[in-house]
């Protein structure tokens, strides 16, 4: 077990309360892991890392900043016809839109291509914009429910600006068990 101290400043502010950490919770924190790791045979630095000054990374002037395309998707429940259109980003994914704009697609391994829960159709035109599905995709979607030759997973699809208007089918018997 051997944690650097730099490692140790890393973990506490990613925690939620990273703003109430004070030196002195630190220094108890840092005193408890450095005797944990005595006791264990390892050993531990304790000093405070230096910190990062923000002032010194690159600031981008507005012009230099990456500009985003707004493009709009609408999702199509195929159980009863209801339509939805939504503002999408170019570089987002289905999932993803989804989720940004309080849609009913699950997604529940969060875009990591584990699940099937974020399965959907394309129309055929559509489904030309996109590479064909890999080895990973093509697993998960032999899980799905009701896979057509125009399904794919939303996590595994990312916009471009050639996708504007595009409808989105959310197939029969998908149900999004993560919302109250």
């Amino acid at each position: 077990f051997f944690l650097s101290s730099w490692q140790l400043v890393y973990r506490l502010q990613c925690l939620p309360l990273r703003p109430l950490l004070t030196t002195t919770m630190f220094r108890t924190i840092a005193s408890s892991v450095a005797s944990r790791a005595t006791a264990s045979g390892s050993s531990i630095s304790l000093c405070r890392p230096p910190v990062l000054a923000r002032s010194l990374a690159p600031r981008l002037v507005a012009s230099e900043r990456p500009r985003f395309s707004s493009i709009t998707i609408t999702f199509v429940k195929a159980a009863d016809g209801s339509e939805v259109t939504v503002p999408a980003q170019v570089g987002q994914s289905i999932l993803e839109v989804s989720m940004a704009n309080k849609y009913d697609i699950e997604g529940a391994c969060g875009g990591e291509c584990a699940c099937s829960t974020c399965h959907i159709l394309l129309l055929e035109d559509d489904l030309e914009k996109f590479a064909e599905p890999d080895d990973d995709e093509a697993d998960m979607l032999d899980l799905a429910p009701n896979v057509t030759d125009q399904s794919r997973l939303g996590c595994q699809l990312r916009l471009k600006k050639e996708n504007d208007g595009m409808r989105v089918t959310i197939p029969e018997g998908i149900v999004n068990l993560m919302a109250s």
